[in-house]
């Protein structure tokens, strides 16, 4: 049997030099999860992002506070790539960029006031690596530090097909590498030391607007959705309402001894 995360190291690889599309093709999905992750950074916090891909957000987040950001992914090219878009970058803050795998946390002996990632735990095969990962990324934070885990949601696609089906549209499946969450399994995950206070559904009124909207007014005049579209942007000017959102933070914070 063929190892599925040799073949999941091999497509983020192939997408290195991709640049701002490298993570997604759709970049108002992307942008929305910068502003939703810099909402919750100020200056002079020490930063890690777990699975930084070619450090798109990473880069963003150092051009506007004054904070340093460790990136790590375990794509060499998707590192090669972001040391290059770094060089001679203008920041307040700053970036380094290192090999390393979310599965191998244990190597670092320093801890962070802001962890976060990014559609990254959905890569791994199953809930049980998962949930591993997420004790290993809350075991960097120092006392009061925060991880932010901006991942896709299975339930809120559900609620998006729901709403596709009624109208004439086929349902949308996760990409083949990917493993969305149960929310339900994150609300039981109990780990000592560390608290989920809240869950920032902060996409949902792109996903509504872009996924049911956008796409039911393209079939209607028999294209394929863009993800440009002028009513996509729009969800850029408006607060997110409802749980439509199939990506969201989960915000966790570790407890002051």
């Amino acid at each position: 049997m063929q190892d599925l995360s040799k073949d999941v190291l091999t497509f983020w690889n192939s997408r290195a030099g991709l640049g701002r599309w490298a993570g997604s093709r759709d970049v108002i999905a992307k942008q929305l999860e910068i502003e939703a992750i810099a909402s919750y950074v100020t200056d002079g916090m020490h930063l890690l992002d777990v699975g930084c891909g070619n450090g798109i957000t990473a880069m963003e987040l150092a051009r506007r506070y004054d904070i340093h950001v460790t990136g790590i992914d375990y794509a060499e090219e998707m590192i090669d790539a972001a040391r290059v878009l770094a060089a001679g970058q203008r920041m307040k803050g700053s970036v380094n960029f290192k090999v390393n795998d979310v599965k191998r946390l244990h190597h670092f002996s320093e801890k962070f006031d802001l962890i976060y990632t990014e559609r990254t735990l959905i890569n791994l095969p199953d809930w049980a690596s998962q949930k591993e990962a997420i004790v290993g990324i809350t075991s960097l934070l120092k006392n009061g530090g925060a991880y932010l885990m901006c991942e896709n949601s299975q339930d809120a696609l559900d609620r998006i097909n729901d709403c596709r089906e009624r109208i004439g549209l086929p349902r949308i499946n996760p990409p083949w590498h990917n493993c969305y969450f149960h929310e339900a399994d994150v609300q039981k995950l109990h780990i000592h030391g560390v608290r989920l206070e809240h869950t920032d559904c902060f996409s949902s009124t792109y996903y509504f607007l872009s996924r049911i909207v956008n796409a039911w007014l393209a079939q209607e005049q028999n294209r394929e959705p863009e993800y440009e579209a002028s009513i996509n942007h729009l969800a850029l000017k408006l607060p997110s309402f409802g749980d439509m959102g199939q990506v969201k933070i989960w915000y966790w914070r570790k407890c002051i001894e």
